[in-house]
């Protein structure tokens, strides 16, 4: 075992333990809220995280094939991820849009629909597309010195298919939403101050509609980065499809790739080093759109006050009021977007004789 050669190093691997850690955090409430999109995304982000900072430890410095039960793991987590993390961005997009276009709140049997939904797109699918990927898997994994186990793609048509195209036509999907959720946050912002709700009623703030616009606007890279997956792939040239037993044959060989190798190619290095940075990175972002709103803050500062209550602190009691309040939806969702019911009540101001709107918020 030699040094580590990345210049990076430990970064990456501090980086990637919070990209593990971080999306854990903001994990149960959105189960409480039944934001499926959302936890598929925190969970496989976490997953990738976690392989990522094991990686970046175990082959600092050596390609030596030391954990191939690990590898066999890990390397299907990842490509599994590929597929999901844009299906669960795409299931979160379309579940802001449903929400800031609707007219009222949804109910408990659209939310169970919804769960099937992004289940089906964020597990099931993924699951398939993995297995599917054995047709184009021309070993069990490789090992590239500082990063670890990889998936091994034989690199054919069959392969751009299977493994380049999917997450491309997710991202093409989920523009269409992106585009769609943004005209609709739009509206929805201007009916609510048109009814006087935005300096009055703080359900809907910047502190809730910049994050999702963002969110929305982060989205459109998909498309972008898995195209340029693509191009480096047909660049880099295609091979043939010879036949089944070809493409597998020394299934079991371990190609293995020291730093002086594969970063002597500045198209691989690009390649690389994108797939690993962009994976990290998917939990620290997630954490900060929906981690870090300003709901989450007020129940970082409850959970504060009930590990001091535990402690025998006497301030817990000042936030005794808060804690008795009912879990609030945490999510860029139904909590942060309220919904402008047209069933117009029929209660008047007794004063003015004037009607209203009633604004629920659909918690």
């Amino acid at each position: 075992m030699f040094p580590p050669a990345d210049l990076l190093y430990p970064f990456y691997t501090i980086f990637s333990f919070f990209s593990f850690l971080l999306p854990i955090i903001p994990l149960t409430w959105h189960l409480q809220a039944w934001n499926s999109g959302t936890c598929f995304y925190m969970v496989w982000a976490s997953l990738i995280g976690l392989i990522d900072f094991v990686n970046s430890i175990i082959w600092a410095g050596t390609v030596l094939d030391i954990a191939p039960i690990w590898c066999d793991f890990s390397t299907h987590v990842l490509l599994a991820g590929t597929f999901a993390i844009p299906l669960s961005s795409l299931c979160i997009i379309r579940r802001l849009y449903l929400i800031s276009s609707a007219k009222s709140a949804l109910t408990r049997i659209e939310k169970r629909r919804a769960v099937i939904f992004d289940t089906t797109l964020c597990l099931i699918i993924p699951l398939v597309l993995t297995a599917l990927q054995y047709i184009v898997q021309g070993h069990r994994y490789c090992i590239y010195e500082e990063i670890g186990c990889m998936p091994y793609v034989y690199r054919t048509l069959a392969a751009q298919f299977l493994v380049t195209a999917p997450p491309i036509l997710t991202g093409l999907v989920s523009v269409y939403y992106d585009i769609r959720c943004i005209t609709a946050l739009f509206h929805h912002y201007l009916e609510l101050k048109n009814l006087g709700a935005s300096k009055n009623d703080d359900s809907f703030t910047m502190d809730r509609f910049i994050p999702v616009v963002v969110f929305a606007i982060m989205e459109t890279s998909t498309t972008p980065i898995a195209a340029f997956a693509l191009a480096m792939n047909i660049t880099a040239g295609l091979l043939p499809w010879v036949s089944w037993d070809y493409v597998h044959a020394d299934f079991s060989f371990i190609p293995v790739f020291p730093s002086v190798v594969w970063r002597s190619d500045s198209r691989n290095v690009a390649a690389v080093e994108l797939q690993r940075w962009v994976n990290s990175s998917c939990g620290v972002l997630i954490f900060l759109f929906f981690g870090t709103t300003k709901e989450a803050r007020k129940h970082y500062s409850k959970a504060f006050y009930r590990l001091k209550s535990k402690l025998g602190s006497k301030n817990s009691v000042l936030h005794a009021s808060d804690e008795s309040s009912d879990t609030p939806d945490y999510s860029l969702t139904e909590a942060s977007l309220p919904v402008i019911d047209i069933r117009r009540e029929s209660f008047r101001n007794s004063s003015s004789g004037v009607m209203h709107f009633k604004i629920e918020d659909s918690t």
